[in-house]
């Protein structure tokens, strides 16, 4: 069993590229269970703030329940800013009791992550209207050994999908799976060969 945490700056495209490997992902038949960083804050967490330490336990609590989903054979997909390297290493630590940990660093610089910005939450984070916003007046620590790298400046999203499904091939994480509506086709021939050897082992009527 697995987990997917997707890190990177504000806007650097993890929800969206999240979203999408969890698309596919389930198209293979994997029963995957997004843990999205917003929506975890909002329902679960509502108690914390933007500190570091209010992040250190907001990644604390998030790794534990994608450790609990793997335990119970349910692969996960989390996508959080996770700017701080101890918090990285901590997830880590946490899920791998469990399943496989996939760092995938959603890459993008913090200028290109400000253009496609759709909330304009890095210019009001410069104008001081925004406090511990990541990249801008808080730090982000580039993780030093994620497992996959997705530069969304060099790569579409299509293409990132492509590249994380590839990457989790390589490593051996991914098997076939087989769902309850698959289906297999067969030739005349074959079929004709089969339906005679049943009517010789006394399996089908003349």
């Amino acid at each position: 069993m697995f987990t997917l945490w997707f890190m990177g700056r504000p806007s650097a495209g993890k929800s969206t590229l999240a979203s999408r490997v969890e698309d596919r992902l389930v198209e293979m038949g994997y029963p995957i269970e997004n843990l999205d960083g917003d929506e975890i804050r909002k329902h679960l967490h509502p108690d914390l703030g933007f500190s570091r330490e209010d992040r250190r336990t907001n990644n604390r609590r998030t790794a534990y329940i994608a450790k609990l989903l793997n335990r119970n054979d349910i692969p996960v997909i989390v996508g959080m800013i996770t700017p701080f390297r101890d918090s990285q290493e901590q997830a880590r630590d946490i899920i791998e009791d469990e399943g496989d940990f996939v760092l995938i660093y959603v890459k993008c610089s913090v200028e290109a992550a400000e253009e496609r910005d759709p909330k304009g939450l890095y210019e009001n984070a410069r104008e001081g209207n925004i406090e511990k916003f990541t990249g801008i007046n808080h730090p982000f620590q580039e993780p030093l050994n994620p497992e996959i790298i997705v530069d969304t400046e060099d790569r579409s999203i299509d293409e990132g999908v492509d590249h994380v499904l590839s990457q989790l091939e390589s490593r051996g994480l991914l098997e076939e799976q087989l769902n309850d509506d698959y289906s297999f086709s067969i030739t005349q021939t074959e079929e004709q060969e089969l339906t005679d050897r049943l009517k010789d082992l006394g399996y089908l009527d003349e």
